[in-house]
């Protein structure tokens, strides 16, 4: 049932994160099937794996779900990519994130749920994001123009 499946994602993304070896195995099985149009994933597994395989990945893996950003045809899906990204871990990557959030790629009301993610990901994740913020605060505010998505930036 629904219960079920949230409940499910949920463990599963716990697990992942956590580097458990048998569930990091499938969401990179999970992953590459997804990828290669051989078995495409539930929507309710699909952040979960994501979270997985980036947390735990490197280049490829953040390039691959770039790629996977670009040619999704739903903005749904656009946007749960968007969100996963943070949990990639290594730090010139994490950077590649918060530049790709103020890329032509993401819509300007959404590089607040990007950069949002690279903040939550990690503490590592959270100072880069924050200097992030600082560094582009011009290009940011004139954005947003004051409005309720640059305070919500700040919070997150």
């Amino acid at each position: 049932g629904h219960l079920d499946a949230l409940l499910r994602g949920l463990v599963l993304g716990k697990l992942g994160k956590a580097g458990h070896k048998a569930t990091l195995e499938d969401a990179r099985r999970r992953f590459k099937e997804h990828v290669e149009g051989k078995h495409i994933l539930s929507a309710d597994l699909r952040s979960p794996v994501y979270v997985t395989v980036l947390k735990h990945g490197d280049s490829s893996t953040l390039d691959t779900m770039l790629k996977l950003h670009k040619q999704a045809d739903m903005q749904e899906e656009k946007n749960r990519i968007e969100r996963v990204l943070g949990a990639i871990s290594q730090p010139e990557l994490i950077q590649k994130v918060l530049t790709f959030a103020l890329s032509e790629e993401v819509r300007p009301q959404d590089t607040v749920s990007v950069i949002g993610g690279v903040a939550g990901g990690s503490k590592q994740g959270r100072k880069a994001a924050w200097k992030f913020v600082r560094d582009n605060w011009e290009e940011l505010y004139n954005r947003y123009q004051g409005g309720f998505l640059i305070s919500r930036l700040i919070k997150v």
